[in-house]
């Protein structure tokens, strides 16, 4: 009975209800679509960090983590033999890498004009790079073009978006200046054999590659790398064995995982974190006063009728009832329209996505942000927690909302509700 009474009160006002039903519908819609947005977002762009730059965590010196930006190759990883056999004794897979600061020079003729670039190089093993990263098979990139890393061979390889800023090409001579391990200043005049476009816009935008090897060679490290990228087995076998190179690691050295590498990244995440618990919360916000403000008019205009449900035995505690299920009905009127709208507006977001980039009148591929480089073409995903924790929420504050004023209402006694004013 309560249940009915309550569908016949909705559609009573219904002008009233339908403007309260479109407002949590879009305020739902909003919320929808932005975490469908947010978390496609993170999904790619945690997944660029993996594939390039992280696998499951990185072993290094904490001195070098410490001055990292400096890249200091004085601390190095030099016991590379007791590194490498304690994470074979452990069944997991790495590759050593080594990273420094160095200046491309270069010269007009090929190149348009006279100039130097201040970059960071990274020396990697071509075969056992390519057991843990995609880096390698970036060659085969229909946008890529030459040849990729191999041992002996001295020349470099840079990511495609660089080459493009700096005019370079496949067969270009090009400069290197650097300071080796022990302090004294390098020259390496080599030449471009490889220009990859990887799945890292980083890599792309700032990327020179050398090999390991060759890095060792002039840069006199006599075997030390600065890291070592690590995969660990998949399952609880890859827990134990974290565990254990935790436990048997030598004290100088750490394990950095994902979220120390890509802080930049997670500090943007947690900041569109924080939006997206905004759009919810405003979420609520119109649900609780717009419903509110429905069920406060609704009440006292049926004030009463209201009276004369008392008078004939109704108690207090089925009248608060009543006005639960209408005002969460109305709620959930404006959930369903809502969670609706997001499904089908999602639909194009998750197949074609969203370019800003031409939205600001621009055709670039990334959106540089300097240490963070993202994807300019945001795709949503299809994720069940907002429909739900929306969903749910939306109609549960809904019904909430009616308690204020239907509690007002009924500390009046039966005679001053029928009262006519």
């Amino acid at each position: 009975m309560l249940a009915k009474m309550a569908l016949r009160n909705i559609f009573r006002y219904k002008k009233r209800s339908f403007i309260t039903s479109i407002a949590i519908a879009l305020g739902l819609m909003f919320y929808i679509l932005m975490n469908s947005l947010l978390m496609g977002w993170y999904g790619s762009t945690e997944q660029q960090y993996i594939d390039y730059e992280v696998a499951s965590g990185r072993i290094v010196k904490k001195a070098w983590w410490a001055d990292k930006d400096r890249m200091p190759l004085s601390e190095s990883i030099e016991e590379t033999d007791r590194i490498t056999s304690l994470l074979e004794e452990l069944g997991i897979a790495y590759t050593p890498r080594s990273e420094f600061a160095a200046d491309l020079v270069f010269y007009k003729n090929p190149y348009p004009e006279d100039g130097v670039y201040h970059g960071r190089v990274l020396a990697i093993d071509p075969q056992r790079d390519a057991e843990l990263f995609e880096l390698a098979d970036s060659i085969h990139n229909e946008h890529s073009r030459g040849e990729f890393l191999g041992e002996g061979n001295d020349g470099i390889v840079v990511g495609n978006a660089l080459a493009d800023k700096l005019n370079m090409e496949v067969g270009y001579p090009i400069r290197l200046q650097f300071t080796g391990k022990q302090g004294f200043e390098e020259v390496l005049d080599t030449r471009i054999i490889g220009i990859v476009k990887t799945g890292s816009h980083l890599f792309n935008l700032n990327g020179i590659f050398m090999s390991l090897d060759t890095a060792d060679y002039y840069l006199g490290m006599d075997g030390a790398v600065t890291s070592y990228s690590i995969q660990l087995p998949p399952g609880g076998g890859g827990e134990k064995a974290m565990t254990l190179l935790e436990e048997r690691l030598p004290e100088e050295y750490r394990i950095i995982g994902y979220e120390e590498i890509a802080s930049d990244f997670m500090a943007m995440k947690q900041m569109e974190d924080s939006y997206v618990s905004l759009i919810l919360f405003l979420v609520f916000v119109i649900a609780a006063v717009g419903v509110s403000n429905t069920m406060m008019m609704a009440i006292f205009e049926r004030r009463r009728e209201i009276g004369m449900l008392r008078a004939q035995g109704l108690t207090e505690g089925k009248i608060q009832i009543l006005f639960f299920l209408e005002a969460g009905g109305i709620g959930a009127i404006g959930t369903l329209f809502g969670l609706s709208l997001g499904a089908l507006l999602n639909i194009p977001l998750v197949n074609r996505g969203l370019n800003y980039a031409a939205m600001m009148g621009t055709n670039e591929e990334f959106v540089n942000f300097g240490s963070l480089v993202i994807d300019s073409h945001m795709k949503g995903i299809w994720s069940l927690t907002p429909f739900l924790v929306g969903g749910v929420m939306a109609v549960l504050v809904s019904s909430l909302a009616a308690y204020f004023p239907s509690h007002r209402m009924l500390r009046r006694s039966i005679p001053d509700n029928l009262r006519i004013d």
